[in-house]
């Protein structure tokens, strides 16, 4: 089975290295600050993108299972396949929020890199981002299918309530009203950007951030969740060619700090 390249390199750096016969030198490292990062941001950052590749894994299954339940007109199946999915968010965002945290490091990662080691230190960064961005577009199909179901259940749920209320027997009305008061329906295929979380955490906004309405999967296929099913995947086939180089990067710093004569990496060409 072939091995992601992040949790290789995550082996690569957990695995202890066989002790030769002769040892004119203990261990030698380089201390310096990529060293450094390596250790409390890049590989807890690299541990978290691989657990949320794990999770955003398991959501097509999930979305087919919707479909599937929709077509044999079980309700309590479509509902289990939605409380599925909506546990997969919680996880997926701690991660997410943890890793902007990490890099949001101005100490670490300066504005306007000057050595070339600032600037190894900066390319990591905006390599992580930018492989953190295509599994928030992932979060934001998933969560915004979610939302959509729940706000669209609230509103069925809520027709019976304002019935009563007002006594009629009026079902456009009483449908004004409902929207009035918890929001229009949101389009399952458009879902809403989920940076307002990171915002809202005082955190700045992804600059790779993908726009889930552009991702090439929602624009395909006639049922609007297997739409959504191809737009998770075509964001796990993208996120693997971002992990590609970063990955490398930090397989190249690891040789570095070990004291190999290499320089300071950098993920960009």
């Amino acid at each position: 089975m072939r091995i992601p390249a992040l949790l290789a390199l995550l082996l690569i750096g957990a695995t202890p290295s066989p002790s030769p016969t002769f040892l004119p030198e203990i261990y030698h490292t380089i201390s310096s600050p990529i060293c450094s990062a390596l250790k409390t941001k890049f590989r807890p950052a690299v541990a978290m993108l691989i657990q949320n590749d794990a999770t955003i894994a398991k959501s097509p299954a999930l979305f087919k299972d919707y479909i599937d339940f929709t077509a044999a007109g079980s309700d309590a199946g479509q509902n289990m396949a939605v409380m599925h999915l909506e546990n997969l968010v919680q996880p997926l965002v701690q991660n997410t929020l943890a890793i902007q945290k990490m890099l949001d490091d101005p100490s670490i990662f300066p504005d306007n890199p000057q050595t070339p080691e600032e600037k190894a230190l900066v390319g990591l960064k905006d390599a992580t981002l930018k492989s953190l961005a295509t599994q928030q577009a992932s979060i934001d199909i998933i969560n915004g299918f979610v939302d959509t179901q729940q706000l669209a259940q609230m509103q069925h749920e809520g027709m019976g309530y304002l019935a009563s209320l007002t006594n009629n027997e009026q079902p456009g009305q009483n449908q004004q009203l409902l929207t009035d008061l918890v929001g229009a329906t949101p389009d399952p295929t458009k879902p809403q950007l989920y940076d307002n979380l990171a915002l809202q955490a005082g955190l700045p906004p992804n600059q790779y951030e993908i726009d889930p309405t552009t991702i090439p999967g929602l624009a395909l296929g006639y049922n609007p969740v297997g739409k959504l099913k191809e737009g998770v995947e075509w964001t796990q086939a993208q996120n693997k060619k971002d992990e590609a180089p970063l990955a490398n990067a930090i397989i190249a710093t690891s040789k570095y700090c070990s004291g190999q004569p290499v320089p300071p990496p950098s993920p960009n060409p």
